[in-house]
């Protein structure tokens, strides 16, 4: 009653409602004339009829379009439109991790102090991120490092006004579409609101915003969703009856669903409905763990292999290797990630899947893999090197061996990808890094090569550094002559950009570590290899003086000796490997490490300490954090060093997102 109908009236155009309930002039969505309406946008929407042939009048109809949001791409806007990247369905569901891993609070003993980091499943009692609960049992985010294991979801929609008009007992739920019948393929989630009042990704971005999101007094858990379970976002429980639009959520266990949003009276009464699909899958199966072997006392091989080790507990114990079809992938950008020293396994595949979340939360859509080597490790603190002091130089006789391996897998990459392969090594990485340039030669292999806190001697590159003092309260020589002069200056050839990321403050190659290292060469040893430089007149003995003709090339009057005083002769002109062998162990650097020296001619040159976050401990950088800072720590502290790594023209890979 009270109420205007006109017979056969024909419908003309939909337009967007504002926050207010009126109809603007924006017109939205395919209106049929007969009441057909397809909607290309969630809102509220108004269906106008056309005017009445005598009176004029037209006739509205209000229609709530709801939509589950996901941000798909991943470049940190929501894209609401129909036909935009952000859409899901069966056939190509968003992919994400599951949060498996350990991030939490851990402490460094060479700063004496705790950072949020990756810890050994037995550190964290094998409890995995998404099953940490506070001491009240209570789920609850466990650090902000975690954060980057967490992606976005938003309701779209759904309104104060919408939810004011719904029929007594109706609900607002969520499921994988399969309550009352649980299907164990779809996946597990957990659910928690956003911090951002605007959905947005401040939570991965800005410190005060991932301090605010991990707060369960302020963001409380919501609840884990899985096969056959539900979850209602509207009840008492809720402020305002209501959960928000905008939430967090990260993988739990694996599974492909379909994510349905459910809004029903007494549970059976549908009145509108939506869904998007989603496929959580176990990090190893995003990217490609290649190795020339780990295990530093078995001889490593030239010709990396996929990774058949370091499976996640309970997840397929298959190595991941992407499709590739000439036709639609030879111009996909490929970032090949190659590790410093010191590292065990887990440690190896945890710095190279931070590479791959932050590069990933980006916006990066190209391909990426991590090059694994036989590092020595178990190396807790400098304070060791008592107990075990030839870690490091036999680990770089390692690194020096594994070019090959590295070269060779260059080579197949730039195969696939021409021109669009792109390497990141840090610390001792650059060892093997750079050998490989060197040895390609003028053959062409990679796009860019940024050598990250590089473990090498600044004048491989640049012979016009200034050389550093040999005494460090005692004198140390020079023992050696100077043979890293220019040794990678010729690598340019292999590479269309080298660019060194240094931290002039770095702990780890600083005078009292890899300089030590350094002044202490020639090794020596009790039981083992004794190192030496038979100078002129070439008598035997451990001696060398500065000039001519010591300092003067081919150098092959380096020396180790046994125990019982037998001495082998080192050809470095000629074999490759006793070069490797006398730099690990012999030869002394003369200049600071690459990885802490500013002006490096012939490289672009970035001062990591202008991406940096201030250093709120007032320490200057000088801390070990820094040294390996772009993995370690939490996502909002190194957003600008991922940034501009992989954006920006100057210092980065200058790789535009699609």
């Amino acid at each position: 009653a009270g109420k205007y109908a006109y017979l056969e009236q024909y419908f003309d155009k939909a337009y967007k409602l504002d926050t207010n309930g009126v109809a603007t002039t924006n017109q939205t969505g395919i209106l049929s004339p007969y009441g057909e309406f397809f909607p290309t946008e969630p809102g509220a929407v108004a269906l106008v009829t056309m005017p009445d042939a005598v009176t004029s009048h037209r006739g509205t109809g209000v229609v709530q379009v709801i939509k589950l949001q996901l941000d798909v791409n991943h470049d940190g806007v929501m894209d609401l439109s129909f036909g935009g990247l952000d859409n899901t369905s069966a056939e190509r569901p968003f992919v994400f991790w599951a949060n498996n891993d350990y991030d939490r609070l851990a402490f460094d003993q060479d700063d004496g102090t705790n950072y949020d980091d990756s810890i050994t499943a037995a550190q964290a009692m094998n409890i995995p991120d998404y099953n940490y609960k506070d001491y009240t049992g209570a789920r609850v985010i466990p650090t902000q490092r975690d954060l980057q294991d967490y992606t976005r979801l938003w309701v779209c929609g759904i309104t104060s006004n919408l939810l004011a008009t719904l029929p007594p007992g109706s609900t607002v739920t969520l499921d994988w579409g399969d309550v009352g019948n649980p299907n164990a393929n779809n996946p597990t989630i957990d659910l928690f609101p956003a911090e951002n009042s605007d959905g947005g990704i401040g939570y991965l971005t800005n410190s005060t915003d991932a301090l605010l999101q991990t707060a369960s007094s302020l963001y409380p858990y919501i609840g884990r969703l899985g096969p056959g379970q539900r979850i209602q976002l509207n009840g008492s429980q809720f402020t305002n009856g209501w959960t928000g639009n905008y939430f967090i959520w990260c993988g739990v266990t694996n599974g492909t669903g379909q994510l349905t949003l459910t809004v029903s009276q007494d549970g059976t009464n549908m009145l509108a409905q939506t869904m998007s699909y989603i496929q959580i899958v176990d990090i190893k199966q995003m990217y490609e763990r290649w190795t020339v072997g780990d295990v530093p006392t078995i001889a490593l091989t030239n010709t990396a292999y996929l990774a058949r080790d370091n499976f996640s507990p309970g997840q397929p114990a298959t190595p991941f290797a992407y499709s590739y079809d000439p036709a639609t992938d030879a111009t996909t950008s490929y970032i090949l990630f190659v590790h410093g020293w010191n590292m065990e396994l887990w440690e190896k595949d945890r710095f190279a899947e931070s590479a791959f979340k932050r590069l990933y939360w980006q916006g990066y859509h190209g391909r990426f893999g991590s090059f694994r080597w036989p590092t020595y490790n178990g190396f807790t603190s400098w304070k060791t090197v008592i107990t075990d002091p030839d870690n490091y130089d036999n680990s770089e006789y390692t690194a020096w061996k594994s070019a090959t391996g590295l070269l060779n897998k260059l080579n197949d990459l730039h195969a696939n990808y021409p021109g669009h392969v792109y390497m990141l090594a840090h610390s001792m990485g650059n060892v093997v890094a750079g050998e490989a340039l060197r040895l390609a030669g003028t053959n062409q292999v990679l796009n860019t090569y940024i050598a990250s806190q590089a473990a090498v001697p600044a004048h491989t590159y640049d012979n016009s550094i200034s050389n550093y003092s040999f005494t460090f309260t005692i004198n140390f020589g020079p023992f050696t002559p100077n043979i890293y002069t220019n040794w990678f200056s010729s690598n340019s050839g292999a590479v269309g950009r080298r660019i060194s990321f240094y931290n002039t403050n770095d702990y780890a190659l600083s005078r009292p570590h890899w300089e030590l290292d350094q002044l202490f060469k020639p090794d020596t040893s009790v039981f083992g290899w004794t190192y030496g430089f038979d100078g002129y007149p070439y008598d035997g003995n451990n001696s060398y003086t500065a000039g001519a003709p010591d300092d003067t090339p081919p150098w092959n009057h380096f020396f180790k000796e046994n125990f019982f005083g037998t001495q082998t002769y080192f050809d470095i002109v000629n074999v490759i490997t006793n070069r490797y062998e006398v730099m690990a162990y012999a030869a002394q650097s003369r200049s600071s490490a690459l990885g802490r020296t500013a002006g490096i001619t012939n490289l672009v040159n970035l001062n990591l300490t202008t991406v940096w976050p201030t250093d709120t401990s007032g320490h200057s950088y000088v801390d070990h954090f820094w040294h390996s800072a772009e993995f370690r720590g939490d996502c909002w502290q190194e957003w600008n060093y991922w940034n501009t790594l992989l954006f920006s023209s100057s210092f980065g890979f200058n790789i535009s997102n699609p």
